[in-house]
């Protein structure tokens, strides 16, 4: 039996994979922790892991409303890169050691942290790797390069050129999506890609039993974040778009915004969390914000998509989707018209039905959260 410690931060999507792999590690027979944010221990159900709550860094509830216009500058100074993370890593190794240390890849500064004590680090990437790598979310993080060589220095560590540098120092950088689904890139040899972990708890302790029926009409799933991103108007544009069709509709709303926030009625029901296997299996096109996680389950399902991207790593999925022909991308601010039109086109579109078929199969040849503890057990 090895000691596990995880560090993560409550950014929803990103949980999946993460509980995904602690509770595969759990059921393996190791030690398994979990250090991040206290909204996380109250949201999610142990499942053979231990919790240890944050006592320094900065308080984040991912489904509590927030500035968009400000959020990457907010949780990069306050999470990502903050000192205080490394204060919460070190203490908690001090308190109670580790063999190996996952952190999620954002988590900068934990990942110091574990180089500084010398305990085998891996970065586990729940997003595309190339977009830590170049492109605009790398160049806001880069911003940071000068908080994350303090730290190193005040660590004894030397300084840093990239922070590309910091995931190139660990033992594995273990990435959740399928390399199909990112750029060719030249990346370092401690990369691994694991594929999607899709079969892990849920991120939210009251899930919602929601059945579908066999109808004869195609089932429409919408499907935007579980955190808030300012999506009620979105989601009332999807509603406005497929409602009086003859559609069969079903909007989950997730956990930063309830159900009777939208306006619903006909043949659109809306409900608040609900597993995505209880739907995906019988659904015929899924409409989403384009967010890692439910673009995953879709298409693991062999189910196109339609992306209304908002903000964060969803415009580099959405063209990801459009580049594979999996599905349609319509802008956030284009309206109901459009929608309707790319939800109809994926419905009268073979090849897309295909394509996202043929993803289906690649993903299935991933191990995923299998392949996960493979590589953490080789450490």
């Amino acid at each position: 039996m090895s000691s596990f410690l995880i560090v993560t931060w409550d950014g929803a999507g990103n949980l999946v994979s993460t509980l995904g792999i602690a509770e595969r590690l759990a059921q393996h027979g190791h030690d398994m922790r979990i250090l991040g944010h206290p909204t996380i221990g109250q949201r999610i159900d142990a499942r053979g892991w231990r919790f240890q709550p944050f006592r320094e860094t900065m308080a984040w509830d991912s489904t509590a409303p927030a500035d968009q216009a400000t959020e990457i500058e907010v949780l990069g100074r306050g999470v990502w890169f903050s000192p205080a993370v490394a204060d919460d890593v070190l203490t908690e190794l001090d308190r109670e050691p580790a063999d190996v240390l996952v952190a999620d890849c954002m988590l900068y500064t934990a990942l110091i942290a574990a180089e500084a004590r010398r305990v085998p680090a891996v970065a586990l990437f729940h997003a595309a790797i190339s977009a830590f790598r170049a492109g605009p979310l790398f160049d806001a993080f880069s911003q940071n390069l000068p908080v994350a060589n303090d730290l190193r220095a005040q660590l004894g560590l030397p300084g840093v050129a990239s922070i590309t540098d910091i995931h190139d120092a660990c033992a594995r950088c273990l990435v959740v999506t399928p390399r199909e689904f990112d750029l060719d890139v030249p990346l370092p040899a401690n990369v691994r890609f694991i594929g999607p972990v899709l079969d892990g708890p849920p991120i939210n302790k009251e899930v919602e039993e929601f059945a579908v029926d066999d109808g004869p009409e195609p089932l429409v799933v919408v499907s935007f974040s579980t955190s808030f991103q300012a999506q009620r108007d979105r989601l009332q544009d999807v509603v406005d778009a497929l409602g009086d069709t003859t559609l069969d509709v079903v909007v989950t709303t997730g956990s930063a915004i309830r159900p009777d926030d939208i306006a619903t009625g006909g043949n659109v029901r809306a409900a608040g969390f609900v597993a995505h296997d209880r739907l995906l299996p019988k659904a015929s096109v899924v409409v989403t914000h384009a967010g890692m996680g439910t673009l995953m389950a879709a298409l693991s399902h062999g189910v196109p998509v339609v992306c209304v991207p908002m903000g964060r790593d969803q415009f580099f999925n959405a063209a990801m989707v459009e580049r594979l022909g999996l599905g349609r991308v319509v802008p956030p601010d284009a309206g109901p018209n459009a929608i309707r039109r790319a939800v109809n086109e994926v419905l009268d579109d073979d090849a897309v039905r295909e394509a996202a078929k043929g993803f289906a199969a690649v993903i299935a040849g991933y191990g995923g959260a299998a392949d996960a503890v493979r590589e953490l057990e080789s450490l």
